[in-house]
């Protein structure tokens, strides 16, 4: 007797719905997917007991004939290709046939189906994988498929199902996601006969947008529009001002298909380069179109996951694509924001007729510093061990230009905060300016605009800087070397582990090089992109103009502190620090009303 056996018909489809049937939303997807593909004009999901005990989806779609009906629970049977070469061209949500028969096979499925040009529908009945039962019946054009008992008959898959609050946000969330994607479709969606979700018609997928992601982003949104060759990018991103925990309001779309994708994810962030904090998630709609035989969806069985044939170019594209939404003045900005963007451009970050901001007695261990403001030519080049000397690198001349204003009206100066905190009021109301972060914000800018120059200055250290690495680390310095030569740091090899810094950029003084190239290395083992050195450079800016910039705990008088807002206006991105953190935060006329109870 042979110990090799093809598996019954029942068993194998139960193993398919392993794959396709994870929870009750995956079963919602697939039979919304399916009305789609019918061109359906309105879906309705009603659900009991979080989909465990019913899921009924119906839509007004073309439905089946008797023949196409009784087809469409074999598994394999399907509409929507026929050659091989149409699996390289797909257009529609579904093509493999395996979701009906996969959840037929681990439910008490029924059908219920009638195609326009036919007077009388079709009612099929399936237990466990086998037909109960098929019959004539009357009912209106379109499909409805009936789910219940879902994994009654693998008891071992529905012990693993979550709390019916856990299963209810997925199907949510999931029907949201695929709302986004068909703007021109109506969606209704009742949970125990309650109506939680109702996504009306729409032609504008703004209003779509705002239905899904909440009001709250309605004058918030960067509109994202780009087109190459075969290739365009569309949707909204959300300013950083709302962020979330997770990656749960990033909807991507990849010919109007709800993928998941780890590389979309990353061009995403790094369009939003300097805007988030770590560890925060924008909210975005973003739609990508790209030619059928340029994207593999065939790659997962839920067809979450895509393949590009050429993933660079469209990754490139989609965080070309968001970061120039944030440079393009936008239409429609909420009043709340202090900010009054121009098409102007954009000046350089320090001017050689205003003061530079220095400080005295800086070092880790002082907790409070004077500030003070000299002329750029008082101030040495380098003067060991005293940090006071050190300067930025004068930016080249720009041509005239009109300022770009920051304020709806120019702050007048209240005072400074806890040493930390600059409070002005302008004709938005209150401003709070954390004073480090904007300062970070104007170093960055600065070297990253005399980088796009040139490379930048080293100055040589009269008395050389060593540093003492581990096995690993001094293996990456040595890799970096060339790169660290474009900021004007000159590191040699001294023998062993040990390495001699002797040159540095003019803005750090040798204590504080140590530190900044111990998590230069750090980053590169975690984070380094051999692909973009751009990117490896930019955190390079960010960790120096960290260090560079006035820390907290530092008094700066009214005059200082004027130059500081003054300098933070001609940034491209003056409302968040390099890393993503906010630097101002406004508490409106209506704010202070509500909060002393003037209005309720």
């Amino acid at each position: 007797m042979t110990t090799v056996r093809i598996l019954p018909e029942i068993l194998s489809n139960q193993i398919a719905a392993g794959e396709v049937v994870e929870r009750p939303s995956s079963v919602v997807k697939e039979l919304v997917e399916n009305s789609i593909d019918a061109k359906a004009s309105a879906i309705t999901i009603e659900v009991e007991k979080s989909g465990k005990s019913l899921i009924r989806v119906s839509d007004d779609g073309i439905g089946l004939s008797r023949d196409d009906a009784l087809l469409s629970i074999e598994r394999y049977a399907t509409s929507k290709i026929f050659t091989k070469e149409d699996l390289f061209s797909i257009s529609t949500m579904g093509f493999r046939g395996e979701a009906l028969p996969s959840i037929a096979s681990v439910s008490k499925l029924t059908m219920v189906t009638r195609p326009k040009d036919r007077d009388t529908g079709t009612r099929i009945e399936i237990f466990g994988g086998k037909v109960r039962s098929v019959s004539d019946i009357g009912a209106p054009v379109g499909t409805l498929v009936e789910v219940k008992d879902l994994f009654f008959n693998t008891p071992a898959r529905k012990k693993f199902l979550k709390s019916d609050t856990t299963e209810i946000s997925h199907i949510s969330d999931g029907i949201a996601g695929i709302a986004l994607g068909n703007p021109d479709i109506r969606f209704r969606f009742f949970s125990n006969k309650s109506l939680q979700k109702n996504f009306p018609l729409s032609d504008s997928l703004f209003q779509r947008t705002v239905n899904v992601l909440g009001t709250e982003v309605s004058g918030k949104m960067n509109e994202i529009s780009h087109s190459e060759d075969g290739l365009a990018i569309s949707g909204y991103c959300v300013l950083p001002d709302i962020v979330r925990n997770s990656a749960s309001k990033i909807f991507l779309f990849v010919n109007r298909r709800l993928v998941y994708d780890r590389g979309l994810i990353s061009a995403i962030f790094q369009g939003y380069r300097g805007r988030l904090m770590k560890g925060r998630y924008p909210l975005l709609v973003l739609f990508i179109d790209i030619a059928f035989d340029q994207v593999d969806v065939n790659v997962h069985p839920t067809k979450r996951e895509v393949r590009f044939f050429n993933h660079q170019r469209v990754y490139g594209a989609v965080s070309g694509a968001i970061g120039k939404s944030f440079s393009i003045p936008q239409k429609d900005i909420s009043g709340d924001s202090p900010l009054k963007f121009s098409q102007s451009s954009v000046p350089p970050a320090f001017h050689p007729d205003r003061p530079v901001l220095i400080r005295e007695n800086d070092s880790p261990g002082v907790e409070q510093s004077v500030m003070t403001w000299g002329k750029p030519a008082d101030m040495p080049v380098y003067k060991k061990p005293d940090r006071a000397g050190t300067r930025m690198p004068e930016l080249p001349k720009e041509k005239p230009h009109t300022p770009v204003m920051f304020y709806s009206d120019p702050p007048r100066i209240i005072g400074q905060v806890m040493g930390t905190y600059i409070l002005a009021e302008s004709g938005s109301g209150l401003l709070l300016i954390d004073q480090h972060a904007a300062h970070e914000r104007i170093v960055y800018e600065a070297l990253k605009k005399k980088l796009k120059i040139s490379n930048m200055a080293g100055q040589s250290l009269l008395i050389p800087e060593t540093v003492e690495l581990t096995h690993r680390e001094s293996d990456i310095l040595l890799s970096l070397i060339p790169d660290l030569s474009i900021l004007g740091i000159e590191v040699e090899p001294f023998g062993g582990t040990t390495f001699v810094i002797k040159s540095i950029p003019s803005i750090i003084s040798g204590k504080e090089m140590k530190p900044i190239l111990t998590k230069i290395i750090e980053k590169t083992l975690t984070e380094k992109d051999e692909s973009s050195k751009d990117g490896w450079l930019d955190e390079c800016l960010i960790l120096m103009a960290c260090h560079r910039a006035v820390r907290a705990n530092s008094r700066m008088n009214a005059a200082e502190m004027q130059n500081l807002l003054k300098d933070l206006e001609t940034c491209d991105n003056p409302m968040h620090c390099p890393h993503g953190r906010p630097i101002m935060v406004t508490m409106s006329k209506n704010d202070l009303e509500k909060l002393f109870k003037r209005i309720v």
